[in-house]
């Protein structure tokens, strides 16, 4: 995926694509398998960013999974 980047900090995982300015991070809940995004996406995204925060998801539930954080 050119242009988008899988940052793992603490028990954030970092995704962004710096070419739009979009970044999204989730976070590993403190005592169950799941993530949840921290970023306020309180906003009505046009198509650009909706698409990028699905890709954004995959991409870091994907991370989870080989972290072995969904366990």
């Amino acid at each position: 995926m050119p242009d988008f980047s899988v940052k793992v900090r603490d028990r954030d995982i970092i995704i962004s694509k710096p070419s739009a300015g979009f970044q999204v991070t989730y976070r590993k809940a403190s005592r169950s398998p799941r993530l949840v995004a921290i970023d306020s996406m309180r906003d009505d995204p046009d198509p650009e960013k909706l698409k990028f925060l699905v890709r954004a998801w995959k991409a870091a539930f994907e991370k989870a999974k080989a972290l072995g954080w969904l366990n």
